[in-house]
């Protein structure tokens, strides 16, 4: 599997009501960002994306990294 294209992780934001997996809160799609679980960018099965907002993402990675 390749990186995801815009396309592609627009579609994934639509199929899931452009909202965040961590809070099911909506979002516009300009706030939101696929995260990889396993941070393989190239493992795009739908199990490994999360929808998060920019702010989760980068607290999510803060976390993993402080």
């Amino acid at each position: 599997m390749g990186l995801l294209s815009e396309e592609e992780k627009h579609e994934i934001m639509k199929r899931r009501g452009f909202k965040s997996d961590k809070t099911g809160q909506k979002h516009p799609p300009s706030e939101l960002v696929i995260h990889h679980i396993d941070r393989n960018p190239k493992n795009n099965k739908p199990e490994n994306l999360m929808v998060l907002t920019e702010q989760e993402h980068k607290d999510l990675h803060k976390r993993a990294t402080g």
